[in-house]
């Protein structure tokens, strides 16, 4: 008769996650979610095949993390508030931010990247700042500001980024100015033509190509 297992799945995430969270992924080994959990290392191979499969799991709850940030009321403003969550997330759970960048499954990692900024995007439909841009300055717009909420998360945390990160209303000014100037500068950017338009649009298919077929393969 097969032991009864003692903690549930989730509880051996959740004992995973608070491990990461104080030590980091370098720090997920199965004695030590074993330690946190208070038992053996029975309960995690009974409902995980490999600590790869664990070490997923964390990375996915530190995902709907990041995402209740970016849902988190700053400002007011649902575009720059998504920004300050995000950077927030970054400040206050340094180690599960890693783990939307580090990890083995990068395929994993892209898959809930892509499915955040579509899930983002579904609430930025109706987003007033953007409706004189077409959809195409609307995903330039979105990804510029996106690559510089992620600089400012990931920046060594002195001077000026010291001081903003120490501070939500220093940062959510900070933010709100950037924002808007972004969304300033490309109401009047030329649009993409030509041989940039051609290359761009040639990798953006390559690219979406290729994790299509890595999706479908599973």
């Amino acid at each position: 008769m097969p032991r009864k297992v003692k903690f549930a799945a989730e509880d051996v995430i959740q004992a995973a996650v608070e491990l990461v969270r104080k030590r980091g992924l370098q720090g997920l080994s199965a004695p030590a979610v074993a330690e946190e959990l208070g038992g053996s290392t029975m309960p995690i191979y009974s409902h995980f095949n490999s600590m790869q499969d664990l070490e997923d799991e964390v990375v996915k709850k530190a995902w709907q993390l990041a995402a209740s940030y970016q849902k988190k009321h700053f400002t007011g403003d649902i575009w720059i508030d998504q920004a300050v969550g995000y950077v927030v997330f970054a400040r206050e759970e340094p180690h599960l931010f890693r783990c939307l960048l580090d990890g083995r499954n990068l395929e994993l990692k892209f898959q809930l990247n892509r499915h955040q900024w579509e899930k983002l995007g579904v609430t930025l439909e109706t987003y007033d700042g953007f409706e004189d841009l077409d959809p195409e300055g609307v995903l330039r717009v979105r990804y510029s500001r996106a690559m510089l909420s992620h600089g400012i998360a990931t920046a060594a945390k002195i001077g000026l980024t010291k001081i903003f990160l120490e501070n939500d209303k220093l940062l959510a000014r900070f933010l709100t100015d950037a924002s808007q100037a972004l969304l300033e500068g490309y109401r009047n950017a030329p649009p993409i033509d030509g041989e940039e338009r051609r290359l761009l649009k040639e990798r953006m298919k390559n690219y979406h190509d290729t994790h299509k077929n890595r999706d479908a393969s599973k």
